[in-house]
């Protein structure tokens, strides 16, 4: 079954952002990475993930008080990329560490939607 896996968030100051969910939700932090120059922390939200990121200031940062994404697990990634370009959708495709896939693609709207490789 395809699932919600995590909504991101960008944040200005991770660590501030961190304590604030963790003090309001009770939410906490179940991993942490680098990504480039930015930094994240996913919290435990019960049935998925809240994604904080961190990005620096300067050209290309973010848009102040915006998500970023939206982001599913999937049960057959080769065949819902497939799908995905099969429409004419245009895929950036990354690769994390130990060689999980992801990739990102616009909604209608202009909504950045990704789809994630379930954990082996």
């Amino acid at each position: 079954m395809n699932e919600l896996d995590h909504v991101g968030l960008y944040v200005k100051d991770l660590a501030k952002s961190v304590v604030f969910y963790g003090e309001i939700f009770g939410f906490e932090v179940v991993r942490t990475m680098d990504l480039g120059e930015a930094k994240i922390a996913f919290l435990d939200i019960g049935g998925g993930l809240l994604e904080l990121i961190q990005r620096p200031e300067g050209p290309g940062a973010p848009p102040e008080g915006r998500w970023n994404h939206t982001a599913y697990g999937v049960d057959d990634y080769d065949a819902m990329e497939s799908k995905l370009e099969g429409i004419g959708l245009e895929l950036r495709k990354v690769t994390l560490a130990k060689g999980r896939r992801i990739a990102f693609f616009k909604d209608p709207d202009g909504h950045d939607v990704e789809i994630m490789e379930k954990a082996q």
